[in-house]
Formats: C-alpha cells, structure tokens, sequence
C-alpha cells in the first residue's frame, strides 16, 4: 500500500509535515496573488511589493500569523502513511496556477488541521485559512454577479439617502443621479457595498487570532454589526461621490480613498476587540 510505503521511507513527524503542508499553501496563495496582479512585463521585487500591499494588510497579517503558529500546529510523533498521502493530495492542488485551487486548497488544509480535534495552534491555523479562503472565494469573478446584484440595491439607497437630506435624487438600475449637483455615478460590482464584506470578516478573524483568542458563536452580533458598519460606510462614500466630479475623483482616486480606507479598517478592527473585550469571564488562548 502507498501510504505503507510513505510511512516507512519518512521518518517526517506530524509537526513537520504540517509546516511543509503550510509552505506549499503559503507558496500557491501568493503565486496566485503575484500572477493576478502582474502587469506586461517581468516579475520583479518591486512588482511581487505591489502585489503584496494591493491585496490586503490583513491578508498579509493573517499568513504572519499562520507562519508564528506552524511550528505547534503538529505533533512530534512520526506521520503516519495516511496522513502523509492526504498532505501530498492537497499540496498538489497548489501546482495548478488558478485561483479556484488555491481556494480549494486553503479549505481542505483548513479541515485537516481543525478536525479531527488539533492542536490549539492548529486551530487558529484553520480559523485563518478558512478566513482567508472565504474572503478569496467572496472578491472572485464567479461571486460578481452576486455582487452586481446588491450593486442594484444600492442604487437604490443613495438616492434615498441623498433625499435624507434635501437633495433631489433618483436611480435607474445601477445608474444614481443626484439631479441636485447635475452629477450621478454608475455603481459597479467591485463597488457594492457587499464587496469588502470578505475582508471584513477576515479581519474579524485575524483580530481575534492576534488578540489570543478563538472567534466563537457569541461574538456573530458583533461580526454582525462589523457587517453592517462596513454596508454604510460604502453607502456614504458613494452618496458622497454624487455630489460633484471633483468630489468623485477624490474619493474614487485622490486622497478620500486614504480616508474611506483608514474608517474601515477602524471599523473592521473595533469590533472585534469589543468582541474580545466583553465577553463574559473570556479569557486568552495560550
């Protein structure tokens, strides 16, 4: 029997083989970042730079995290041949250059770490993979028309908001026209408000992780009102966007879009500690 056979030739331990499972899922995800957000032209240190900061501090934080916990997520026993031919059946998935694999890579090593009953390290692992696959799944091109849909919504909102406070506004599908400023917008899929709703939740889990503690049933009000919070702060920019085509730059490519990202991730890091903070006898995870 292979897995027989893999057991015999490799005296790698649990706690090994974890780390190099982890490598190759380290590897395959930032492959896939590096390959996505590459321009015409070679790959160079400063075009692997750009990639990694366009897709996310807390992308970048939540593998940190996964890097510090690696060496505990495993025990020191030998790896049985079983375990060691499920590790090599995932890692294979990472050879393939495509953003579905990768997905599916994170979530089937987020199962093997977290089930059966791992180690406490092993557990934040896969609460940070799970994490970070969802919030890949969420912003890929397939979940768009998802997206484009609540984009809709919207446009229905602004204007609503925008009469809120005595501006005359309507909508035509996607389409917002504040017929107060002469000015409307189109409301994209990348631009609805469900769109930063992944990394939102991935926030939620790497804040927890970092504050030394699992993210747990009770804290979903919480996640809740991240949610939330998150929808109408994409709500406001985009009334605010309405109001004029200098407005529109500036939140769309000047220096509002520093503001609107400094409010979410206030926002994507307040809750959760509140979460951490109020939870009754909670205590950190060693």
């Amino acid at each position: 029997m292979l897995p027989a056979r893999l057991a015999a030739v490799s005296p790698i331990s649990v706690a090994e083989l974890r780390v190099w499972t982890l490598l190759v899922a380290g590897l395959a995800y930032w492959g896939n970042v590096v390959r996505t957000a590459r321009q015409a032209g070679p790959i160079g240190l400063d075009s692997v730079a750009e990639a990694v900061i366009r897709n996310g501090a807390f992308c970048a934080a939540a593998w940190v995290l996964i890097a510090a916990q690696a060496g505990g997520a495993g025990a020191a026993e030998p790896a049985g041949g079983r375990r060691i031919a499920a590790a090599v059946a995932v890692c294979l998935l990472g050879v393939a250059p495509s953003r579905q694999t990768a997905i599916l890579l994170l979530f089937l090593l987020g199962v093997q770490l977290a089930w059966p009953a791992g180690t406490r390290p092993a557990r934040k692992i896969a609460a940070l993979l799970f994490a970070v696959g969802f919030d890949m799944a969420w912003t890929s091109p397939y979940a768009l028309p998802l997206h484009a849909a609540v984009a809709n919504l919207d446009a229905q909102v602004v204007p609503a908001l925008l009469r809120g406070v005595g501006l005359a506004a309507g909508a035509r599908g996607n389409l917002v026209d504040n017929a107060s400023s002469g000015f409307g917008i189109e409301v994209l899929a990348r631009c609805a408000s469900s769109y930063p709703l992944g990394g939102i939740c991935l926030a939620f889990v790497v804040t927890s992780v970092h504050l030394r503690r699992f993210p747990r049933w009770r804290d979903a009000p919480w996640l809740a009102a991240s949610l939330i919070a998150s929808a109408v702060l994409t709500e406001i920019r985009l009334a605010w966007m309405t109001m004029g085509k200098a407005d529109y730059l500036w939140l769309h490519e000047g220096g509002g879009v520093t503001l609107y990202t400094f409010a979410a991730v206030g926002f994507a890091v307040l809750f959760p500690l509140l979460a951490v903070r109020s939870a009754p006898g909670a205590r950190p995870v060693p």
